[in-house]
């Protein structure tokens, strides 16, 4: 079942729906466009802990700079849990 209609209103519709379980967190439920309940596996390959270095931006979505003018990056720790 993809679809909820009560009466004449549609109120839970899930075919244009796209998630798959590869676009979903690992171990996360939700239900695909088909109405069948799907556990994710995004990331499920990657280690238990890795990091992402990425530039850093202002407010305003400019990259900050050190007194040399080179970007400054930053890194993101990605751990599951």
């Amino acid at each position: 079942m993809n679809k909820v209609v009560y009466g004449n209103r549609t109120l839970i519709d899930l075919t244009g729906d796209t998630v798959t379980e590869e676009t979903l967190l690992k171990g996360c439920k939700a239900h695909g466009a088909d109405g069948t309940i799907i556990v994710g596996t995004m990331l499920s390959g990657c280690p238990a802990e890795f990091f992402l270095e990425e530039e850093i931006s202002d407010s305003s979505e400019q990259n900050v700079q050190d007194e040399a003018g080179i970007v400054i990056k930053g890194r993101i720790k990605y751990q599951r849990v």
